[in-house]
This record gives structure tokens, sequence and C-alpha cells, in this order.
């Protein structure tokens, strides 16, 4: 039994779709690859995929396979038709087309190659991929590790602790800070978002023994809509135990 991979334009349609093979007279016996290929070479790459799934689907819809043998038939057809222009006389009047259709099913194999779940390309593609991979993951390993040595020389053994459920105080205190202005009239502290200041106070504070949750800090930096009571966490006034005061108005 033959096996038809690819859907057929009918005979005297005269609006197929523009992926059917063939012309008004169908598509003639034994020349399905080629009219494959052929539209191939006048596709964008974006195209590629729409093109090979409506062709999946028209074999599936036949043959109620699985993917594998429509891939591994379509991988097959376009290697062996680059093998085959690259055999031709590079002194031939078609050698500028031949090399257009190269690079075109060259195109169209990159396309291909992540959708190879079942390994079916050469080992020579698989293990230069693979060794690709490893290069890439070598050098992203060693991107984050000097992330991380970075990063280590701002962990601390110990941790300042907020004692005996003061931590509101110690946000106010924060909170002041944010507010003060220097003699020039510039703020102290300039900062386009809250998240520095809870972030700090979660990573480098413990409060009472213990880790203080991001979300728990962040509550108290939420900007209260007067209209929604459930935002945000009020600072009790009897947590509010020391005010700032700028030296000249002491």
């Amino acid at each position: 039994m033959v096996e038809h991979y690819f859907k057929p334009r009918k005979i005297f349609d005269f609006s197929p779709h523009p992926f059917d093979l063939g012309n008004i007279l169908g598509l003639k016996k034994g020349y399905e690859d080629n009219h494959f290929l052929l539209k191939v070479y006048n596709l964008d790459d974006g195209s590629f995929y729409d093109y090979y799934l409506y062709h999946l689907k028209h074999y599936l819809s036949l043959h109620h396979t699985a993917e594998k043998e429509f891939f591994s038939h379509v991988w097959q057809i376009v290697s062996a038709r680059i093998a085959h222009f690259e055999r031709q006389d590079p002194f031939s009047s078609k050698h500028a087309l031949h090399v257009s259709n190269i690079r075109k099913l060259n195109e169209f194999l990159e396309f291909l190659a992540p959708l190879d779940r079942w390994n079916i390309r050469p080992n020579d593609n698989l293990i230069k991929e693979k060794d690709d991979e490893i290069a890439r993951l070598r050098s992203e390993i060693e991107i984050l590790r000097n992330k991380l040595a970075d990063l280590d020389k701002y962990e601390v053994s110990v941790k300042p602790m907020i004692q005996d459920e003061h931590l509101p105080t110690f946000i106010d205190l924060l909170q002041q800070m944010k507010n003060l202005s220097l003699p020039n009239g510039r703020k102290l502290l300039v900062s386009d978002h809250e998240s520095p200041y809870y972030k700090m106070v979660s990573k480098y504070f413990v409060y009472n023994g213990k880790d203080i949750p991001v979300n728990t800090v962040r509550n108290y930096f939420v900007q209260k809509d007067p209209k929604d009571s459930m935002k945000g966490v009020k600072i009790p006034q009897e947590k509010k135990l020391f005010e700032i005061i700028p030296k000249n108005q002491g």
C-alpha cells in the first residue's frame, strides 16, 4: 500500500487551499514529494509550521497513526533533495537555483529539528546539538556561579533581630526616613518603588528570632486607598515610639 502523506489539490478545483499540492488536473501519482518540496522553496520561514501542520493533519486523518512516520518521511525527502542538489555540476546554468533551493531546504530542516521527539535525525546532527546544548548550559552555569559569588558578598551570618512585637515600630522608622529631606530640600532617600524597603527588611532582619515573610513587610508599604479599609496594614499609634527630627530643628 502506497502511503499518501500530503493533501492533494482536487481536480478542477479553481479555489484550492494555498498548501494543497498539484495543479488544475490534481496531483500526479508518484510526484507528491516533488510538489511538497516545490511549495517549500516559495514559503517564508514564518509559514513553515502552518504548512507542516496542514499536511500532518491530512496524513493523520487518513492513516490514524502517530506523527513519527510523517515526520520521518518529511525529514528524509528534504535531506535527500539537499543531497541531490549538492551533487549537481557547480558550473551548470541552474547552479544559482540549486544554491537557493539548498538554502531554503536547510531552513526547513532547521525548523523541523526541534520537532524531532523520536531522534530520527542522523546521529551526527543529534550529537552536534547535544554538544551545543552542553556548551550553552556550561556557559549559563558559569554566569550563574559568578552571580552567586557576587550575591554571597552581601550575605550575613547573623541578622539583626527586631524584638518585643516591634516590627511596626521599625517599619515606622523606615517610613520616616523615606520622608526626610536634606537641607537643600532634596529627599534623603529616593526610590520609585516600595519594594527595596520591604525586601531589605525581609532579607536582612529577623523578627522575634524568625525570618520575616516578604509579604508581611510588604503590607506595611501598600499605598492605602481611603475607600478600601482592607488594603495595607496601618501602624498602631502605640507602636510609633520614635520620631526622627532634623538636627537643626531639635
